[in-house]
Parts: structure tokens; sequence; C-alpha cells
């Protein structure tokens, strides 16, 4: 009989290529609580019932045949952490996310999964304005004890990465390739001086994975999904901070972005998000660290803390006014998308700012 644990029935699924993600979840659902010293053998037919019987047949070789024990095995050995999504190390704000992730690979420090997290994203092709400004803003952050998320990547990425560092903060890089597969390679020496300074690397891609482009925008939403909020410093209209952006709205994260010039098309989607009154515009650091009460009073305003609500929220408030508003033109005059919509609509419900009166009619 083969008696498996549920950490490495979840490493083998992120390591058959050929199991998708929807059945990774019914198999391990179907193991699920069955944690620690599991039979396999019990669940034969069922496992046969969710892979279909070519499939399910090399599932089944590859546990009987000791190989799971060797990949766990050398995995371990590489000093990388894992923690899969059962685990109680399994940082709660990423079951919010699309298609959680099955496993998380890890090497640092994994305690910063649940840190106070802000993601800190932006262009590739970054300015000597979209540096002055990131730089600011992550210096303030970090010395303020915020861990700051990002994606190791070129441009805005790598200066919150490296200032950070610099400041003696603790930062994470999410990685669209597998843990030891550092993208771009020049950010190598990053890499390294991010876990040897208390950091934190992780990824849910097996080591060994080349990036790929489409892992690209399916990674950030875990950077979002980490963090409370997602700054957002300089992006084009077309930047991979757009998903990060929309994942934050869909998760109901708090969303800042820093405004640019309006000539500036590197800065195109930055004032963009503004001007749909998708995400709150932040001029100094002093605003984010207000608006989650851990900064001073700015100068003639009022003190913000947790609970204030974002500039998307407070929009939705003023469109219902005093009325009974239909969720249609809720939808118009927001210009949000469905699905992001009935997420604001939910969360202002649940604090209590509005009511559902029913056939989509909403009133404060």
């Amino acid at each position: 009989m083969s008696k498996y644990t549920l950490d490495k029935l979840c490493l083998l699924c992120t390591y058959m290529d050929e199991i998708g993600y929807k059945k990774q979840r019914l198999l391990l659902d179907l193991f699920y609580p069955h944690v620690d010293d599991l039979d396999i053998e019990k669940f034969i037919p069922k496992i046969n019932k969710i892979l279909g019987q070519d499939l399910a047949s090399s599932f089944l070789d590859m546990v009987r045949s000791g190989a799971v024990d060797n990949m766990y095995k050398n995995i371990l050995g590489s000093d990388i952490v894992l923690i899969n999504m059962y685990s109680d190390k399994y940082p709660s704000t990423l079951a919010d996310v699309d298609n959680p992730p099955i496993m998380l690979y890890c090497r640092g420090d994994i305690d910063l999964l649940t840190s106070k997290c802000i993601a800190v994203v932006g262009t590739r092709r970054i300015t000597r304005y979209g540096r002055d400004v990131t730089t600011k803003f992550v210096e303030t952050l970090s010395r303020a004890g915020y861990t700051i998320v990002s994606g190791l990547a070129d441009g805005v990425d790598s200066v919150a990465h490296t200032v950070t560092l610099d400041n003696g903060g603790k930062t994470i890089a999410v990685f669209a390739s597998g843990i030891n597969v550092i993208y771009p390679a020049t950010n190598t020496l990053l890499a390294k001086r991010i876990v040897e300074s208390g950091g934190l690397l992780v990824s849910e891609y097996k080591p060994g994975c080349e990036p790929k482009a489409y892992q690209f925008p399916i990674r950030n939403r875990i950077i979002a999904g980490l963090s409370r909020g997602v700054l957002i410093t300089e992006a084009t209209l077309k930047s991979g901070s757009m998903h990060t952006k929309k994942y934050a709205l869909e998760y109901g994260r708090d969303l800042f972005v820093v405004p640019g010039r309006i000539t500036d098309i590197y800065s195109a989607g930055c004032n963009e998000i503004i001007h749909s009154l998708q995400g709150a515009m932040v001029l100094d650091p002093v605003d984010i660290l207000e608006a989650y009460g851990d900064g001073p009073v700015a100068s003639g305003g009022v003190t913000k803390n947790v609970e204030q609500l974002s500039i998307v929220e407070q929009n939705i408030l003023d469109i219902i006014g005093q009325d009974d508003v239909h969720i249609n033109e809720i939808a118009q005059k927001s210009g949000l998308e469905p699905k992001d919509l009935m997420t604001q609509l939910m969360r202002l419900e649940l604090k209590g700012y509005i009511k559902s009166l029913g056939n989509n009619i909403y009133s404060k």
C-alpha cells in the first residue's frame, strides 16, 4: 500500500503539465483532509474518473515508483520551502485570487507572506521621473515597516526591490518562472541579495520552469493577492501593471497611482486609471501611510484610517446619492467592468454604506 502526504501529491500535480488546474483541484479536494499518511490506493476509482484511465495511470505510476519522494527530497535539499494551498502556512489573502496557486515554492523568510505588504509595480522602461518617484515612495514605505512586493522585472520592479534593500527593508519577489530560474538573468545578484537580506522569493511554478509570456499577467494576481494595496508609480497603457490594477480591483485591494505629465506615454496608464476614477491619486508616500493610519495628518486635512473609503467606493456612493439606483446606471456612470463593480458593491454593503433592495437596485 502506498502512503503519501498531501504535500507530496500537491507537488506531483504541479509537476504534471498534463493535469489542468480544474482537475488538480478536483483531485486534491478528494484527498483533503487526509493530509498525512494518505493511502492512495483507496482513491483509485475516483482518480480514474477525474483524470481518465491513461492520465490516472501516469499519475499513479509516479506515486508508486517513488518518483514523488525523489522530487520532494531534491527540492527540499535545494533550500526551497514548499507551502501547499491546504497548509496553515498558506497566506489567507491568496484565497481571494483567481485559481489560487496549488503550491508556493519559496526561498527565504516565508513569514513575510503574512506581513504588512504593499505592491509596487510599473513599467519596465522606466524614465528618470519614474525612478525618482519610485525611490521616494519605496524609501518611505519600507522605512515605515511595509514589506514591498514586486515582480523582479526590469524598471520599476528592480528599483522597488533595490531601494527597499538599501533602506534595510524587506521585500518579496514573485516569479513568473521557476524559483531557480531568475528572469531577467541580469537580476540574479539582486535575487540573491533579497534572500540574504531576509527577503523572500516565491513562485507557483515548478523549479526549472522557463518564463513564458502568458505567465507574467497570471503571476500578477499573486502580487496583488499578497498585498493590502497596490502602488503604480509609472505605467504605459499596455503595461503589465494594468493587469495588476485589474486584479487589485477584483480582489478589493486599495489602488494608489502616481500621476505623470499628460503628454508622457510612460505615465499614460497611470493617468488613465486616475481619469477613470479607478485608483486614488497619490502625490506623496505620506498619502498612503495616512490611508492606513500610519502617517501624520495631511496639511489642512483630516486624519485618514484603515476604514477609509477608496476613491472607487466613494465614486459609487456619489452615484447612488440619496436615490434608489439600478446597477446598470451605476455601471454606466462608474465605467467599471461588471465583475469589478459587483466586488465594490459587496464591499460597500458589508461595510454598511449601502443596501440591496432586490432586482439589482441599491440605495444608501
